[in-house]
C-alpha cells in the first residue's frame, strides 16, 4: 500500500513525464505545420495555364497525420476551397479525394524540413516534387514536375511565404 508521500511524488513524477511527452511532442512540430501564402512574383510555372490570383496553404498536424486544406483563387476571381483528410508520411500510397486528377497521394519525410511528395491516377504518377522549409521557417519551396498523359513533363517551382 502506498503512503501519501509515495502517492504525492507517483502524481509529480508522472506530471513531469506528462510535461516533458507534451513539450516534446510540440517540439516534434514539423516547421510545416501553419499558413502559407503562394509569392506569385518569386514563383516559377511552365504551365500555359493562367495563373492564379492567390493561393494559401494550411498544414495541420493530427495523431493521424498530416492535413493540407488550400484556397486558390484562380485568374477568373472564382476561389476553390480544399480540405484533404490527413496522411501519415510513410511512402505509402494513400487514397485522396480532393481533385479529379489524383486518387492518391504518397508522402515521405527525407530531411528535418524536406518531403517528397507524388500524386498519382490509377497507379500512373501525374504530379511528383519536393516541399522543404527554410532554416528560418519563413519560406516554404514547393518543386517538381506535372505528368502529361503523354509522358511530357511540366515543371514549377512555387515559394510560400508563411503568414
Amino acid at each position: 500500500m502506498m503512503t501519501n508521500r509515495q502517492r504525492m511524488i507517483s502524481i509529480m513524477v508522472t506530471g513531469t513525464m506528462l510535461a516533458i511527452g507534451t513539450s516534446a511532442a510540440f517540439a516534434a512540430t514539423h516547421p510545416i505545420v501553419g499558413t502559407w501564402q503562394l509569392n506569385l512574383a518569386k514563383s516559377t510555372d511552365e504551365s500555359t495555364a493562367p495563373p492564379p490570383k492567390s493561393e494559401t496553404f494550411v498544414f495541420a498536424e493530427s495523431a493521424k497525420g498530416f492535413s493540407l486544406a488550400t484556397t486558390i483563387v484562380g485568374a477568373d476571381g472564382k476561389a476553390t476551397v480544399t480540405k484533404g483528410e490527413p496522411v501519415q508520411w510513410d511512402g505509402m500510397a494513400h487514397p485522396e479525394s480532393t481533385n479529379p486528377d489524383h486518387d492518391s497521394v504518397t508522402v515521405k519525410q527525407v530531411g528535418a524540413r524536406t518531403i517528397e511528395w507524388a500524386f498519382h491516377l490509377k497507379g500512373a504518377l501525374v504530379r511528383s516534387g519536393t516541399l522543404t522549409v527554410s532554416r528560418d521557417g519563413k519560406t516554404m519551396t514547393v518543386s517538381g514536375a506535372s505528368v502529361s498523359a503523354k509522358g511530357g513533363k511540366v515543371y514549377f517551382n512555387d515559394i510560400f511565404d508563411r503568414k
